[in-house]
């Protein structure tokens, strides 16, 4: 199962998938969700809906597309490019940008660059000891112009991703878009695993891959008003904050287990559905981490302001919205159990 986590892992890790830029990534879940699943569909604005036929009982089992990453906001006459990040509300973590390697994606491919700002020699003894200013780091692709820029199909408003391979490091992996691709993959073996129990013994269940989480949970928003279920399952990632220079006030920590979301900043997720988890794991022996989270909300908070019970499920997770997130196996395969035996009891 290890083997097959990684593989996928790598596959959709590596695709592009950026807010509003999710096709590529959903034609691979729709392609693998549909060796399981009786239906699957994709709705106007790109969410993917494969359902899977059971008992009486219906639950969906939530993912999201799309990776947080940046636009191309500006091009200035020599060639050098500024982005603006594509999520909602706060700017990209400024520490993390100078020296990431990105891909820009075009209609002719993907073209690599750098994000890079005034190197030491230059900024002098004031520059090299601040973080530097939104505005003093810029994108460097090559090109000596703008029409060179232009002319291979960069303009504004192209994404921005991170160029990270996924690598196995230590008892880790280590790599970018874990959030949310680790919930899709968690997602696409559940369903595999349920196929091969019968239909009358396992309940409806309605996966869906949304678009547009990082962006306020847009393409949740459009699901929810449609779906009427038992209970909603979030597959995301946990904070993790067990590495030096953290406080360790969430107490997540990788290879302990899944982390069960009690409250986040948006809402308390449903304490009937949590309870029937947890109950779930003590009987199966899974150790679980259960958490408070501040600056985290997840695709939940637009199923639950339907009136839908729900929960949820997280991978934990160091370095989070970084080209360098990091997560332990173990609790992956832990995490699949766990929700097969909740789903079939």
């Amino acid at each position: 199962m290890s083997e097959q986590i990684l593989d996928l892992l790598k596959t959709l890790s590596a695709t592009p998938g950026p807010v509003g830029r999710e096709e590529l990534v959903q034609d691979i879940v729709k392609r693998e969700l549909g060796n399981y699943c009786d239906e699957t569909t994709l709705d106007k604005i790109g969410n993917l809906v494969a359902t899977m036929k059971g008992t009486e009982k219906h639950y969906a089992i939530i993912a999201h597309a799309d990776e947080v990453g940046f636009l191309v906001s500006q091009i200035d006459e020599r060639g050098f490019i500024h982005a603006k990040w594509n999520t909602q509300g706060h700017m990209p973590d400024l520490r993390l940008l100078p020296g990431q390697w990105v891909l820009v994606m075009t209609d002719k491919g993907l073209i690599p660059g750098c994000f890079a700002v005034k190197t030491a020699h230059i900024a002098g003894e004031e520059g090299k000891t601040r973080i530097p200013t939104y505005e003093e780091v810029f994108l460097d692709i090559g090109f000596n112009s703008r029409e060179e820029v232009e002319e291979y199909g960069i303009h504004i408003g192209n994404p921005i991703i991170y160029a990270a391979p996924v690598e196995q490091v230590g008892h880790n992996l280590c790599g970018k878009s874990m959030d949310d691709r680790i919930g899709l993959v968690i997602m696409i073996l559940l369903a595999q695993k349920l196929s091969k129990i019968p239909t009358t013994s396992r309940p409806k269940i309605t996966f869906v891959s949304t678009v547009m989480e990082e962006l306020g949970a847009r393409g949740a928003a459009a699901i929810a008003r449609e779906l009427d279920v038992d209970g909603v399952l979030i597959l995301d990632i946990g904070l993790a904050d067990d590495y030096p220079g953290t406080k360790g006030e969430a107490g997540v920590a990788l290879g302990k287990g899944p982390v069960v979301v009690i409250k986040d900043n948006a809402m308390h997720y449903s304490h009937t559905l949590i309870q029937e988890i947890l109950n779930t794991a003590e009987k199966e022996e899974i150790p679980v981490q259960r958490a408070v989270f501040h600056n985290y909300v997840t695709d939940g908070v637009q199923f639950a302001a339907q009136g839908q019970m729900t929960a949820v499920i997280a991978v934990p997770c160091r370095y989070s919205h970084s080209s360098f997130e990091m997560i332990n196996l173990k609790d992956v395969e832990m995490i699949l159990h766990l929700i097969e035996k909740f789903l079939v009891h």
